[in-house]
């Protein structure tokens, strides 16, 4: 993986904003996606409609159970093309019959329910890890990015029932009327059934034809939300935008040396070929262009399909259900059987939905107990002593830390004027605020806890001090005085020890 070949721009950005670019790319590629799609999952469901072709239901729940594998290709196509590297639809079907087959337990049950599933595949399908290695790896980038997944999985599911309903609605205005109303009608009709045998196979085609339409637009879109929060994740925890401004910078350098030696010789050369270099290049061109078509359309360039008739094996029992499962249902087990099956889909997806939302209530339940300066009935939260290996605790922390950091700043020693003030000030957040800092984030993530539940007082100030921090710590960059006097005589926090506790009053 080449960064200084990477088609986007990579920088740090919110779960939403990550979301977003990842749609632009699935948009940007969505050409090379369907293509990729036509010819592996299509023949896919084809293989499954013959093989189910008298149970729709049955079909509509494989179609729905295999979506792990389908993601698969727009990963591809994503992954690759975001490194400049895009793949054809040849290079698709050759990977495909291994895409199809890894980790296939894995896929279709242990993640199959994980509400960052999205953000979990390219742990799996890119980097390849597994057992204890992935579930390490998944839950460190799911600190930056796991919530974000969760939403695109429950909005992705949101967008197919609309898409879905869509392509319905649509079907229905552009039908004579009496076509619509019987259509309608039909519909409703699905919904007050008790017995589900007596409802037509023909609606149930259509129900599978709408639900294949629905994850052939809305998948891609899923699966990029998601890789670009992988991208996003790894950025945050592995400092990629600094990587790759090292790289780019050392490419400048080097083009630099290089162009001052050749600078001469290449005027000298533009100046001898003069205004005929570029009758020459256009000819070149045409030559290319020319050499370039005779090779693509050589046979080894050419898709050739064949048709495939695959046997089907007639059901044994008169329901279409196996001899032993029509003896151990009854007589007339098969609608019995099927009413049961969709009751229990019907419930799991419910299940699912419900549990998704309880997840999200929990993962953010700070948002709802007031924050910084908020009600006094906080949740309890147990104190982090340690942050990026700095001590936190109030009783590690002079009695006046503003005064102790001019002093240390007037004795010279910039990194621990302001390693007492920011310590100071995450101190407060932790103690004071109950601000939810965990051991292992970092000043980013920090700066984003404040400013998603601090006040507006803290935010600004914070924000000011992180970057002085940043520079002063990790970029050896000297503040200057006015800067570091600003942040003494701005320092918005009151006591650091919570009342009762530690070094009393400043």
């Amino acid at each position: 993986m080449q960064l200084e070949n990477v088609t986007a721009e990579i920088r740090p950005r919110a779960p939403w904003e990550s979301i977003d670019l990842g749609c632009s790319l699935a948009r940007k590629h969505i050409g090379v996606i369907w293509k990729a799609w036509a010819v592996t999952v299509f023949p896919l469901w084809a293989v499954l409609a013959v093989l189910l072709q008298n149970h729709p239901i049955w079909l509509l729940l494989c179609i729905w159970w295999l979506k792990p594998l389908y993601d698969r290709v727009p990963l591809m196509v994503l992954s690759r093309s975001l490194f400049g590297a895009e793949p054809t639809v040849l290079e698709v079907m050759k990977a495909w019959p291994k895409m199809l087959v890894r980790r296939l337990f894995f896929a279709l049950f242990i993640g199959r329910f994980s509400p960052a599933r999205s953000l979990s595949l390219p742990v799996a399908e890119l980097e390849g890890l597994r057992g204890r290695a992935y579930s390490q790896r998944v839950n460190l980038l799911e600190r930056n990015g796991g919530e974000g997944a969760t939403m695109a999985t429950l909005s992705g599911i949101l967008l197919e029932l609309v898409t879905g309903c869509g392509i319905v609605m649509l079907a229905m205005m552009m039908v004579p009327g009496h076509t619509s109303a019987e259509w309608s009608e039909g519909v409703s009709e699905f919904f007050i059934h008790d017995n589900i045998s007596e409802i037509s196979l023909g609606f149930f085609w259509l129900a599978v034809g709408v639900y294949m339409f629905s994850i052939t637009v809305m998948e891609p879109f899923y699966v990029s939300a998601g890789f670009a929060l992988y991208i996003n994740s790894r950025t945050l925890t592995e400092g990629w935008d600094i990587e790759l401004a090292f790289k780019r910078l050392s490419i400048r350098i080097k083009k630099m040396k290089s162009g001052v030696a050749g600078k001469g010789t290449a005027l000298i050369l533009l100046t001898m070929l003069g205004v005929g270099s570029s009758q020459d290049a256009y000819a070149t061109g045409a030559g290319y262009r020319e050499s370039a078509q005779q090779v693509l359309s050589d046979d080894d360039f050419t898709i050739h399909y064949k048709n495939v008739e695959v046997p089907v094996k007639k059901a044994d029992g008169a329901d279409g259900l196996p001899e032993w499962l029509e003896r151990l249902l009854g007589g007339g087990g098969s609608a019995f059987f099927m009413g049961t099956l969709s009751v229990i889909i019907f419930w799991t997806i419910l299940a699912v939905v419900v549990g998704g939302l309880i997840y999200l209530i929990i993962k953010n339940r700070h948002s709802f107990s007031g924050g910084i300066g908020g009600s006094s009935a906080r949740v309890s939260i147990p104190k982090t002593e340690v942050v990026m290996g700095m001590d936190i605790r109030p009783e590690s922390l002079p009695d006046d830390v503003v005064n102790a950091a001019r002093a240390a700043w007037r004795d010279g020693d910039s990194h621990l004027a302001l390693s007492l003030l920011y310590r100071g000030s995450i101190t407060w957040f932790v103690h004071r605020g109950a601000l939810p800092i965990a051991e292992s984030d970092t000043e980013g993530d920090c700066l984003r806890r404040v400013q998603e539940v601090s006040e507006s007082e803290y935010a600004p100030y914070f924000s000011s001090l992180t970057k002085v921090w940043v520079n002063t710590a990790y970029g050896e960059n000297e503040p200057e005085d006015s800067r570091v006097v600003e942040l003494c005589d701005t320092w918005p926090f009151g006591l650091i020890t919570a009342p009762g506790k530690g070094r009393g009053s400043r």
